[in-house]
């Protein structure tokens, strides 16, 4: 009988104990997930397949491209990229530095063309403006015949060295010399020409104000021509480390890739039943390569649309690691916890149920 009495006074306590652990003890609760490491910000230069130079400046914390430029060439111009090797020798580089130049005969030409043509309706304008006596016609007349003597020397000699280049017996400097000499004599002929035309007719208001609209035209293109030539001259926009990666992706060779590593954001998905959970400000932990220390962090956002990811529906969610750690790389994936806080032993046991369900 007594023996009968302790076993349903011990009976009784546990049943008390039980009771208690369900009703007041709580215990923490986490949702665990995998997640890809990332920079702050990242910055690219691609080649495509045409030769086109394609650069990309993103913000891994918003997911926007912020920046997007793209280099293109006319066909048949001898463009030519020249990578700045020197900045590989750190693994480092500060926001400015140089990446590369881009040279085009077919930019610094046209280029060069519009300046001589805003000389000669610059030169124009003067004559008009000013009014010749006959013996400054008679001058004008023989610097135009000079001219044409010279263009028509440089001409032949341009003609003979087209030969020798086609035939690979001069370097291709003597024959791009010899080509921009012989276009200084016809602009050097074209202002002789006009001079002179000029003395001859004199101006009316009308021409005045031709003349004057074509200089205000070719003065904005030439702005235009050395605003594209200085885009040729790529600078990074970020500082950070330069990312070794030897790789063609769609048909993209990738030039050179510069990572923002003062700040790192790791993305996970999320199963879509356990989304209630999740709250922006809410503590991560991110485990190290070591997995003897981890990485905190906290959720700064979630994508707004589902993704299928092993067959079953996710949410992409952000979060912010506070500080960097040399065991964590971008590109790197890593386990992670999501803490959401201390719940009671049935509501533990509830949500247990659901993964077992939702699995």
């Amino acid at each position: 009988m007594k023996n009968k009495y302790i076993g349903l006074v011990v009976t009784g306590l546990i049943a008390l104990m039980l009771y208690l652990l369900i009703r007041f003890v709580e215990v923490p609760y986490f949702v665990q997930s995998r997640g890809i490491i990332m920079p702050i910000s990242e910055w690219s230069l691609k080649k495509v397949g045409d030769g086109t130079l394609v650069s990309q400046l993103k913000d891994n914390l918003t997911n926007a491209t912020t920046n997007f430029t793209v280099s293109e060439f006319q066909r048949g111009d001898l463009a030519e990229f020249n990578f700045n090797s020197q900045i590989l020798h750190d693994g480092t580089i500060n926001k400015g530095d140089t990446i590369g130049l881009i040279s085009s005969i077919e930019e610094e030409k046209k280029l060069i063309d519009l300046t001589a043509e805003l000389q000669v309706q610059k030169s124009l304008l003067q004559v008009y403006l000013s009014g010749e006596k006959p013996q400054d016609i008679r001058v004008a007349s023989e610097i135009k015949i000079k001219a044409e003597q010279e263009y028509e020397t440089q001409k032949k000699l341009f003609q003979r060295n087209e030969v020798l280049f086609s035939k690979g017996y001069i370097a291709e400097e003597v024959y791009d010399l010899s080509l921009n000499d012989l276009r200084i004599k016809q602009q050097d002929l074209e202002i002789a020409k006009s001079t002179y035309e000029a003395m001859l007719s004199g101006a009316k208001k009308e021409q005045l104000d031709y003349v004057q609209a074509t200089i205000n035209s070719l003065e904005m293109q030439i702005r235009h021509a050395e605003k594209r030539l200085q885009s040729f001259h790529i600078l990074s926009p970020i500082c950070g480390n330069i990312v070794d990666r030897r790789l063609a992706i769609n048909g993209h060779e990738s030039i050179i890739t510069i990572t923002d590593n003062s700040q790192q954001i790791v993305v996970f998905p999320i199963e879509i039943y356990q989304l209630p959970l999740i709250k922006t400000g809410q503590a991560i932990q991110v485990k190290t390569t070591s997995y003897s220390a981890s990485v905190a962090g906290h959720i700064i956002g979630f994508d707004n649309v589902a993704q299928i990811v092993d067959q079953r529906q996710h949410v992409f969610v952000t979060a912010l690691l506070e500080e960097s750690n040399p065991g964590v790389l971008p590109g790197m994936m890593l386990e992670l916890n999501i803490s959401t806080g201390e719940i009671s032993i049935p509501e533990y046991i509830k949500r247990l149920l659901k993964i077992v369900y939702a699995n």
